[in-house]
């Protein structure tokens, strides 16, 4: 499929910027299963390969509330560092995306530190240079452990994007 969307996608058209910027407030579940969750913010660049395809990298730091016996709870911080696809879905005002990236996840909290991660979201470009966003992302980890779901996190982000450079 991403080859096929390769070979199909058109190439940046003159004048387009090819590079954005990208901060953004997060709420993370990253482990359904021990309900710990928590918000954190990310920034990340976008590198556009094609018209609708796009190279992404990104890091967020977020605060956890981690249940511990008694039914309290602590505060554990989780770094995220991300790379890969994305791919434009249609060029209007709001555009929506879909999003694949390999996850690294530091400390190793969720009972894994690799995930996939698959994100659908829109945004909605109001300015020449300025989007604001939103992305609903699964986290699907790659080495869990025997106790882990399939499916084992979700994060719901809100983004800012610049692009500079942007003639259009």
């Amino acid at each position: 499929m991403l080859v096929l969307a390769l070979l199909l996608a058109a190439p940046l058209r003159t004048g387009d910027a090819a590079v954005s910027v990208r901060v953004e407030t997060m709420y993370v579940q990253p482990d359904i299963e021990a309900s710990s969750r928590g918000g954190g913010a990310g920034a990340s660049l976008a590198y556009r390969l094609t018209d609708q395809l796009s190279a992404v990298a990104g890091a967020s730091e977020s605060i956890l509330w981690v249940p511990v016996a008694g039914g309290e709870r602590r505060s554990q911080h989780l770094t995220m560092v991300a790379a890969g696809l994305e791919g434009l879905i249609d060029a209007t005002p709001v555009a929506p995306f879909l999003e694949l990236c390999l996850v690294r996840l530091i400390p190793r909290t969720a009972g894994y530190s690799v995930a996939f991660r698959t994100a659908l979201g829109a945004d909605w470009r109001f300015a020449r240079r300025v989007a604001l966003g939103v992305a609903i992302r699964v986290l699907s980890p790659l080495d869990r452990s025997v106790d882990a779901t399939v499916t084992a996190g979700s994060e719901v982000a809100v983004r800012l994007t610049w692009i500079p450079g942007s003639r259009r």
